[in-house]
Order: structure tokens, then sequence, then C-alpha cells
């Protein structure tokens, strides 16, 4: 059975040097996660890395998890209001055009930061332990549903939702693994050809044609 979701605040901060201190205790956070990992890291280490007292970050933070929630919450978001403005410019676009500018902005966010970018990753499912829903993921399946539901006509498949579900999947899927594996592909531009590739063959796959025919020399240099 989850765990009773923990609360990502014990208080909002009200006056700009609260909440000066919550950002410097939750850069802190990042900074403790990424040296030393999320089983050693406790709110002591958070508190002396951000140079307050553990009283004073238990006024905005009730626990080490509120504190990875709410950096979990501040990184999402952040992601998702630049990938949401993104959207804006690229409404009349041709398909093409804008998902090329979309999986750009997709390596963009995961550029900033990689190594916060997989460290939460990698603690995304013990927050669903904790019971806590994706509410981020929902609104980016939203931002994409809406993206593509005047193009529905244009596309092949035919349930919207399910082809929301596979391209973003998909996408994320292929960007995450860039960042663990082959970040110089995040500094390449036929990576963002490959995925786009990849995501236009899915949604509006062009007639498929027959392939010329190789001459006996061809076959031999192949094989």
């Amino acid at each position: 059975m989850p765990r009773r979701p923990p609360p990502s605040r014990r208080r909002a901060p009200r006056q700009e040097r609260a909440q000066a201190t919550c950002d410097a205790i939750l850069t802190a956070t990042a900074r403790v996660l990424l040296k030393d990992g999320y089983e050693a890291a406790s709110t002591n280490r958070i508190a002396q890395e951000a140079g307050v007292s553990v009283g004073s970050l238990y006024q905005y933070f009730p626990s080490k998890e509120g504190l990875v929630t709410a950096l979990m919450e501040q990184h999402r978001a952040r992601g998702l209001a630049d990938f949401e403005a993104g959207l804006v410019p690229l409404a009349s676009q041709p398909l093409p055009v804008a998902m090329r500018a979309l999986i750009r902005q997709v390596i963009m966010v995961k550029r900033e930061n990689p190594r916060l970018h997989q460290v939460l990753h990698e603690l995304m499912p013990r927050m669903r332990q904790w019971g806590l829903s994706d509410i981020y993921s929902q609104r980016l399946f939203r931002l994409v549903r809406a993206f593509l539901a005047p193009r529905f006509e244009e596309l092949r498949p035919r349930n919207l939702d399910m082809a929301v579900f596979v391209l973003v999947n998909a996408v994320e899927a292929l960007c995450h693994t860039a960042v663990t594996d082959r970040p110089d592909y995040l500094e390449d531009e036929s990576f963002v050809e490959e995925v786009a590739a990849l995501a236009l063959g899915y949604l509006r796959p062009e007639p498929a044609t027959a392939a010329p025919r190789r001459t006996a020399r061809e076959r031999v240099v192949r094989m």
C-alpha cells in the first residue's frame, strides 16, 4: 500500500526574503543529491549546504521527501513552462517543421542540467511509492494532444489519446537515454532529425515505394 504523499512544503513563502531562502534550500538540495545521492542526503546536510539552520529549513519543508518533491515540482514546472511557450508559435507551422522544433525544445530542457535531470528521473519510482501523481506528465499529454488535435485528419493513428501516449513516451525515452548514455547526441542536429523521422513516420508515414533493384555487383558489395 503506498505511503501517504509527503507534502512538498510546510508553508509557502510570502515575502521576497523568505522566497530567496526557499530557493537557496532547493538549490542546495540539488547540489547534495548530485554529490551524495538520495540515501546519503539529509536535512542537516542540505541546511549546511544552503547556509541556513535546520530549523529554518523545517519552517518551509517538512522532511527530506518534501524537499525532493518540491525540487521535482520546480524542475518540471520550469521545463513544462518552456515547452508550453514553445508550442505557441508552432501552431500554424507544417507538422515536420513543428515536430523538429518541439524535439529541439525537449532536448534543450534536458541539456540545461543533465545530471540533475538524471537524478530526478531515477527518483520517480520512489515518488510513485509515495502516492504522488505526476501532474506534469498529465499536463504535457494535454498540451501535445491540443497541438495534434487540429491536425487529426492528416494523421495515421485513429486513437488520438493513444497516439499522444506513444509519441510522448517514445520521444521522452530517447532523449532521456541520450542524456544518460550519449550526451554528445544532445549537441548533434542529426539526432533531432532522427527522432523527428521516427515521430513523423509514426504519425504520418509516407506511402511505401518500391526499393530500386540492386545490381549483382551492389549485392556482392553489401554482403
